[in-house]
């Protein structure tokens, strides 16, 4: 295939020139997709396929010529696409079949955050829903929510508010879509609608895609949303499902599993020639402490992202070690296993001062209880109040039924009989009290052992009217699914019972709390060992708005009594009010 000195000197070209020779800093996986560009160019006749070079330039001078950026220093600039961007871009519009067809109906990039992504795609639907060809477009921004879906989908509909030249050809915003609409010069009508669409979408019927932006697929559970477009796209000439994301925690997720044959294909190892593939990684063995290597998984460093930035990230993390996971997974599009512990225990244990009792009466305190299923573990127990120091007390009570402490023993392969012999009086401070001598301290063990093979329900509800006469809590949290009769109860008797939502948004601010104290040693929890053994079974999730949520890791330790402590701090940080509920409930809560 002949190519002219204008199509080799364009920046598409350039760019891969300049990767081929070094000059720009790739990974592996770049070089390879540039070197696979040029074995197309060569094999190009032979295959059937030829660089349609105004197709591939037209998308990219559309950014510059429509598009201005809408907030930040650049706002009301044009939009100029940076070369990689230019790259990927004219690769899904130059490459053409004798029909006309387009060669790639399927793009994967994986390319770590701050790194234009978002205005890219939603530059890129607001094309294909005008100057695509294809009748009555349908573009769709997609994600496993619709909050994370809307977010390529609201930069689309900026482009539009603020872009008079996008409004004058025929772009117009409504609540839930953007709609195209432009007469031609033959009398022609084109149409187009740009919609966003999530898992938690009400209605995922009647569906037409013609391009389809798979956001953060890291973050997918299940194909579902993916499978739901694609097996719409069947009455199109040229669709093009277009996946995008960072790495993420599930090194089992179908994102990772895609990815991996994505390498083979680039590797050589398998053949797909209508998918192309961008992947913006460090190599294997690459120091990723180093700033030099970050620009592989950065392609627009120091254009939409500083360095500056970055080293300021870095530093965050290496100062909160829980903050490195996230660090590698968004920043440097490293895949971290889940299961790596999320506060190590050298951190958990330099909170393991007694517990103070006195503070719990002196400073305030609040209570949660986390109910587990009958035969598992239960937990009830206070947070206080900050003291002088800043340091807050946890006194956490664990429940199990004494027929199944043996099994739990085998299944969790940790010693509950002997937690069950252990007194709780010897991870506590009685300063400032008479309860040293109070015949309940000196019996109450570790962990209670409840009568029976299931939960007895009535022994939770007794220790909690005892902690609620010693230290007058200012309100117990709780997960309204789980406790409906013991609060019930509780509340006959006059003690105030806060609902505590159980979703991520609600979980991830007091989450963030809790860890920012046990990585300044700011807790004081006498070094309780199951509390101790429970924190080694943490892991965090986390959607694509940053929000956070403990979950066990996949081994068999629980994190009962973890969850119930963050509850309990979530209560001590709600202010008074007249109403019932925990703050976090709150929808400016909802981050």
């Amino acid at each position: 295939m002949k190519l002219t000195k204008e199509i080799q000197d364009s920046i598409p070209f350039q760019y891969a020139n300049d990767v081929r020779s070094g000059k720009i800093t790739t990974g592996k996986y770049i070089k390879l997709a540039v070197d696979r560009f040029f074995q197309w160019i060569d094999s190009a006749e032979k295959d059937g396929y030829h660089i349609d070079h105004n197709s591939g330039m037209h998308v990219i001078e559309f950014f510059e010529f429509f598009l201005k950026h809408t907030k930040g220093p650049l706002a009301n600039e044009p939009v100029i696409l940076s070369p990689y961007q230019q790259f990927t871009f004219y690769n899904i519009f130059a490459w053409k079949d004798e029909n006309g067809n387009r060669r790639i109906n399927h793009v994967y990039e994986k390319v770590a955050r701050k790194n234009g992504k978002t205005a890219g795609l939603a530059g890129l639907g607001l094309y294909c829903q005008s100057f695509d060809d294809e009748e009555g477009a349908e573009i769709y921004a997609a994600a496993t929510k619709e909050m994370q879906a809307k977010v390529c989908w609201e930069q689309a509909h900026d482009f539009v508010f603020k872009g008079i030249g996008l409004r004058k050809i025929g772009f117009k915003n409504t609540q839930r879509e953007i709609r195209f609409e432009h007469r031609e010069r033959n009398g022609n009508v084109r149409k187009g609608n740009f919609r966003f669409l999530g898992g938690d979408s009400k209605t995922q019927d009647g569906l037409n895609p013609s391009l389809a932006i798979i956001d953060e697929y890291h973050a997918h559970k299940d194909d579902g949303v993916k499978e739901v477009l694609e097996s719409a796209m069947g009455a199109r000439q040229n669709p093009i499902t277009y996946v995008i994301t960072t790495a993420g925690f599930n090194t089992t997720s179908v994102c990772k599993a895609a990815e991996d044959v994505y390498k083979d294909i680039l590797d050589g190892h398998k053949i797909d020639n209508h998918t192309f593939i961008m992947i913006h990684d460090l190599d294997e063995g690459d120091d990723w402490e180093d700033p030099a290597n970050w620009v592989k998984a950065n392609p627009n460093l120091n254009v939409s992202v500083s360095m500056k930035y970055l080293k300021r990230e870095y530093t965050k993390a290496i100062n909160q070690p829980s903050k490195i996971p996230n660090f590698k997974t968004k920043h440097l599009n490293m895949w971290v296993d889940a299961a790596e512990t999320r506060i190590e225990d050298h951190i958990w244990m330099k909170s393991d001062k007694k517990i103070k009792l006195a503070n719990f009466i002196k400073n305030g305190c609040a209570g949660a209880l986390d109910m587990s299923s009958t035969t598992d573990l239960s937990s009830l127990g206070l947070v206080s109040n900050p003291d002088e120091n800043g340091i807050i007390d946890i006194l956490p009570l664990l429940f199990c039924p004494s027929d199944t402490i043996d099994k739990r023993s085998k299944e969790d392969k940790v010693p509950y009989r002997f937690w069950k012999d252990l007194k709780l009086k010897d991870y506590i401070d009685f300063e400032g009290t008479d309860f040293s001598e109070d015949n309940f301290w000196e019996k109450l063990p570790v962990l209670i052992a409840t009568h029976g093979n299931q939960i007895d329900y009535a022994t939770i509800e007794d220790y909690l009217q005892k902690l609620e006469a010693i230290f007058l809590p200012k309100w117990w949290e709780y997960d309204r699914w789980s406790a409906t009769q013991l609060v019930q109860n509780m509340t006959e008797k006059e003690i105030e019972m806060h609902p505590f939502s159980q979703t991520i948004s609600h979980f991830s601010e007091p989450t963030k709390q809790f860890e920012k104290h046990a990585y300044a040693a700011e807790f004081r929890h006498g070094g309780h060992p199951i509390l101790r053994w429970m924190m080694s079974g943490v892991q965090a999730y986390e959607d694509p708005n940053e929000n956070i949520r403990y979950v066990k890791n996949r081994s068999t330790k629980r994190i009962d009594g973890i969850i119930m402590t963050i509850m309990a701090l979530a209560g001590t940080i709600t202010p008074e009010e007249d109403n019932n509920e925990s703050k976090y409930n709150h929808e400016e809560f909802t981050l």
